[in-house]
């Protein structure tokens, strides 16, 4: 090997090329010796650990509770305010008075809409209280002043003593009468004549009057008889004086024997030689508050009548009705619960009888014959 070939091997080995040239020859690629570094770097810090965590945190609440130094003077801050601001309020509400918020400064944009709308509560709160406190000024008393119920105290003295000075006049008011059945009304241009029963109880109190009303354009022969006895006939027969002897309560009374004032006796009128027969059955028992005279079985009227209280069907053809009762009538109300079909007490009796005979009044006699 010549000598040349020698000194170019040994310039090609990697010691010579490592101890004596401080960068490669120009013939060694930098990319390769690039990779060399990079893998020198990697492998020298492998065995470190990192002593940051480059991971994003976890969100936990309790963090943001931390009790920091400034977050800490903040927050008593913070409560300090919102007591002394409570205070104020309840203060403010025991005097009676609108809490509201005064500022001086101008707002911050954030609570500037927040700050016009206390200012516009406040001013609506005033006007409020300034329309309340003129309608209070302007309203009238509701409780009438003394002066003007003296006043009124004047004047209704005045007419108590006028009207005490003037003569009484009593107008009563004009009753309705109460018909359930039409065909007991009048007919036109027929005026019925009334009669006017007074009762009372024996030994006892006055009942009252009851006003009856006779069907002489339908009757005549059973009204006149009635009226007979009513007015007494001049020998001592006469209902004034007898008494009901039977009362059944609600249902009806029977009474006017005046011959032996229990229902037994008939009475033949006088001048008569032939007994009163049944004039006719027109009217049927269709209403309370009728009369109707009793006809015996020997068809006969003797002058026994029967006051209803109610429709009885079962007196048709057995009794002429002959008149009804005028109602309403206090007399009659009470009348109609009293009695009893076992027992003759209380014994209620006829005190006095009238009617109007061309524009006087005829009033009953007495019974003389019981």
């Amino acid at each position: 090997m010549t000598l040349i070939g020698a000194i170019l091997k040994k310039a090609q080995s990697k010691e010579s090329v490592s101890r004596r040239y401080s960068s490669p020859p120009p013939e060694i690629k930098e990319d390769v010796i690039i990779k060399k570094k990079k893998k020198l770097l990697v492998h020298k810090f492998a065995h470190v650990k990192p002593a940051v965590d480059s991971s994003p945190p976890r969100y936990t609440p309790a963090l943001m509770l931390r009790s920091l130094p400034v977050y800490h003077r903040q927050l008593l801050h913070t409560y300090q305010e919102n007591i002394r601001l409570l205070m104020a309020i309840k203060r403010m509400h025991f005097l009676r008075g609108k809490v509201d918020c005064w500022r001086k400064e101008p707002p911050h944009t954030a609570t500037e809409q927040y700050y016009k709308n206390r200012m516009h509560f406040l001013k609506q709160v005033q006007n409020e209280n300034e329309n309340m406190y003129w309608r209070i000024v302007n309203s009238k008393a509701r409780v009438a002043s003394t002066a003007s119920l003296r006043k009124h105290w004047r004047r209704n003295r005045c007419q108590i003593l006028h009207r005490a000075q003037a003569p009484f006049v009593l107008f009563p008011p004009v009753p309705q009468q109460i018909v359930e059945d039409a065909a007991f009304a009048p007919p036109a241009g027929v005026k019925r004549p009334r009669v006017f029963l007074s009762l009372r109880i024996r030994n006892g109190a006055v009942l009252g009057d009851l006003t009856a009303e006779l069907f002489t354009d339908v009757c005549p022969r059973t009204c006149e008889l009635f009226l007979a006895l009513l007015n007494g006939d001049g020998l001592g027969h006469g209902y004034v004086g007898t008494c009901f002897f039977r009362k059944v309560p609600n249902l009806y009374w029977s009474g006017g024997d005046v011959i032996h004032n229990s229902g037994y006796g008939c009475y033949a009128q006088r001048g008569r030689l032939m007994p009163i027969g049944a004039e006719n059955y027109h009217f049927p028992h269709s209403m309370p508050g009728l009369l109707s005279m009793r006809v015996s079985s020997d068809d006969e009227v003797c002058g026994i009548f029967n006051i209803t209280f109610k429709p009885l069907p079962q007196f048709d053809l057995r009794n002429v009705v002959f008149g009804r009762i005028i109602r309403p009538c206090k007399t009659y109300e009470a009348i109609r619960e009293l009695g009893s079909p076992l027992s003759t007490r209380p014994i209620v009796e006829m005190t006095a009888a009238r009617h109007r005979v061309d524009g006087r009044w005829v009033y009953g006699q007495p019974n003389t014959k019981i």
